[in-house]
């Protein structure tokens, strides 16, 4: 989870969607549920957006980015567009995210929105249909190329001071920021 995860975990991003093979653990749920008091009191909820016999796909969010920048102009727009509602609650907008899935059996363009991409981002892919892109790193970039390749190299810098950290011997609980 640090790995894939590590931005979201330390404050730097609003939302990380991460894979599970639920066989490889041998209790998947309880293992989850072992964190949640930690998530809780960090400040991040964990909402299945799809899953399967064998694999879970788990979106780790803060809720107050999420709530504040699914709001905003341009995602708002976004959103609409795809069959969201204005008045929406963040609740609702996950369900409707998952039933997205769930018809579509693959990921629905404004997934990129409940993960911190910039809204100029999941436009621009909507648009271009992923071609066209100035770069790509953790998502394909439209628009900020400069900015993003900056933030990029945050995501990077802090997933390897994460994983260090937990090689070293820290606890992951204890890396978790509550911001």
């Amino acid at each position: 989870m640090g790995f894939h995860a590590a931005p979201m975990f330390r404050g730097l991003k609003g939302g990380s969607l991460l894979s599970f093979r639920k066989s490889r653990f041998r209790d998947f749920d309880r293992l989850l549920a072992s964190y949640g008091p930690c998530f809780r009191c960090k400040g991040i909820s964990v909402f299945r957006v799809a899953e399967g016999e064998e694999y879970v796909l788990l979106l780790f969010y803060r809720r107050h980015v999420l709530e504040r920048n699914l709001k905003r102009g341009l995602a708002r727009k976004i959103l609409k567009q795809c069959g969201y509602r204005e008045e929406d609650t963040l609740d609702q907008m996950l369900d409707r995210l998952q039933a997205r899935m769930r018809l579509q059996k693959t990921f629905p363009h404004e997934v990129g929105l409940f993960l911190d991409y910039p809204p100029e981002d999941v436009e621009g892919f909507i648009t271009h249909r992923g071609r066209k892109f100035c770069c790509s790193g953790y998502w394909k970039v439209y628009a900020n190329e400069v900015q993003t390749r900056k933030l990029f190299e945050r995501y990077t810098d802090c997933t390897q001071e994460f994983c260090q950290q937990l090689e070293r011997g820290a606890s992951f609980q204890e890396l978790i920021l509550a911001v």
